[in-house]
């Protein structure tokens, strides 16, 4: 039985679900018997139709038979691909509708295969005119299997590929013939039969739908995400402050110059003062307490009372939470110091998780435990936090160099106004 939480993987299908070149093919078929003395009406698109889903060598075989041509299968298949290849060298590559913006919603859980029946060159060249390869972590053609659909092989190598199971993936298919590869592969399979393929049987399909942008949907009813927020330099603007106490106070204790502590202390920045302490200094016990005690009598006076809100914070919690998502705020800082300035500013209903439940990896092990599932989407201006696991990773920067910075931790999006965190969430929900 299908169930969301086992998929770890999609594999799309080409022709016919994220490209429009049913009707091509057919001419590439109809090319190829006249060149045997095989005219219209004798065959006609809709006998032709009839064989919609399978493989060339399947097509090249029913053909070979049904009009007893004296030739080779591998001859027809050979000519068809010659045709095929001219026809979309001439033409421009039509997509199928919402084909990009389904790709871009996947890609953003999933890794992407594409499975198809087409020669490597043909899958390529379709690939390159309509801009698509680049959404695909795996390509599996006709030449990676011995055998076509409706045999499983192409979806097994595709799974084989992205390194899963075939019960952990999802195949989207187009055709009957498409649908029972995927099938008997092990896969799941959603089905959007099209006006050359509707009146086939898609019985096995586990679902049917009539568009990607229906299927896009449906995903988005089905995943349920939580905005997770960073506080200090996305929330609030501490940085400075912060770097200037700490350097200041690491300098004290440990007899270092106020240089060499801020370049120590960036190094470690994200994590709660005590832990950074540590890390720098893993031998210096006695100096690492009273640093961190005095750190603590300061700030709140030194930094928070100073901090200035970060443009755009308040209004995009507020609106967040007038649209119904569910967000936490996740702190290096003591729980008290969030609670405060989330009262100052009014705004209610926004969990905190600060230093008094761990650090932030700690903080993500205990939401989803308690939301088991649900998708996090993590806002942050840390390097450290985009490495962490979670769904979309959405880094914060106020300039190029950060950008650059954070540009490493591979985010999903990179933003420089948190107003755009609301429609980034639109076009993925």
């Amino acid at each position: 039985m299908f169930s969301l939480e086992k998929i770890k993987g999609v594999v799309f299908d080409l022709d016919g679900v994220l490209i429009d070149t049913e009707g091509l093919q057919i001419k590439a078929w109809i090319k190829v018997l006249k060149d045997y003395g095989i005219f219209l009406p004798k065959v006609s698109e809709k006998d032709l139709l009839s064989f919609r889903g399978k493989s060339a060598e399947f097509i090249a075989n029913q053909l070979k038979r049904r009009y007893g041509l004296k030739v080779q299968e591998k001859e027809l298949v050979k000519k068809r691909d010659e045709y095929i290849l001219k026809i979309y060298q001439k033409r421009e590559i039509k997509l199928m509708p919402q084909a990009k913006e389904a790709l871009k919603f996947f890609r953003l859980f999933y890794p992407i295969a594409l499975a198809s029946t087409g020669s490597k060159k043909e899958v390529l060249i379709k690939l390159k005119k309509s801009s698509l390869k680049k959404y695909f972590s795996v390509i599996v053609s006709r030449e990676d299997v011995k055998r076509g659909k409706p045999a499983p092989d192409i979806y097994l190598k595709a799974v084989k590929k992205l390194k899963l199971k075939p019960q952990n993936c999802l195949a989207i298919e187009d055709t009957q013939y498409g649908v029972e590869s995927a099938k008997s592969a092990g896969l799941f399979c959603f089905a959007i039969p099209n006006k050359y393929s509707k009146k086939q049987d898609f019985s096995k399909a586990d679902k049917i739908f009539h568009s990607l942008k229906e299927i896009v949907s449906w995903f988005k009813k089905e995943k349920n995400f939580l905005i997770l927020w960073d506080f200090d330099g996305t929330l609030i603007d501490t940085m400075k402050a912060h770097t200037k106490l700490a350097s200041e106070l690491i300098s004290k204790y440990f007899q270092i110059s106020k240089k060499k502590a801020k370049d120590k202390y960036l190094q470690t920045t994200g994590l709660p003062f005590e832990k950074q302490l540590e890390l720098i200094f893993p031998e210096k016990e006695k100096e690492r307490a009273k640093c961190a005690r005095e750190y603590h009598q300061r700030k709140l006076r030194e930094v928070y009372l100073k901090a200035k809100t970060i443009k755009g914070a308040k209004k995009i919690l507020i609106k967040l939470k007038k649209l119904g998502f569910e967000q936490f705020i996740l702190s290096g800082s003591e729980e008290w110091i969030v609670k405060k300035w989330l009262k100052e500013n009014k705004i209610s209903k926004v969990g905190v998780l600060g230093k008094e439940k761990g650090i932030k990896k700690d903080h993500l092990e205990i939401l989803r435990k308690k939301f088991p599932k649900k998708k996090f989407v993590l806002i942050s201006d840390s390097l450290k936090d985009l490495l962490l696991p979670v769904e979309v990773k959405i880094g914060f920067y106020k300039n190029e160099r950060e950008k650059n910075w954070l540009f490493r931790g591979n985010p999903d999006f990179l933003i420089r106004k948190l107003e755009k965190v609301e429609n980034i969430l639109e076009n993925i929900l």
